[in-house]
């Protein structure tokens, strides 16, 4: 695909808030660009709904450590008492 550099003056916090959001998505300022625009129909709400999403993401990305977490403790709890019971039928 051939392409063509885009000038785009924006204001520092702007320039920091795009690099956030891009950040948040694991893509670069042009590419975070680029998607913001490929979604936007004429309707703003698209661009917040895109906004949300990032946002979202962003949060399940930092929870997903202690899920994880818990359900190897639940697996392991799991497993004990599955080991247990295994142990006593075995003793009957």
């Amino acid at each position: 695909m051939k392409t063509q550099r885009v000038t785009l003056l924006v204001s520092p916090e702007d320039k920091r808030r795009f690099k956030s959001l891009a950040e948040g998505r694991g893509v670069t300022v042009s590419e975070f660009i680029r998607q913001v625009v490929a979604a936007y129909d004429g309707n703003v709400h698209s661009i917040e709904d895109s906004r949300e999403l990032a946002l979202l993401t962003k949060e399940i990305r930092h929870e997903l450590p202690a899920m994880r977490k818990s359900l190897r403790t639940a697996i392991a709890a799991t497993n004990r008492a599955l080991a247990n019971i295994d142990a006593r039928r075995a003793a009957r």
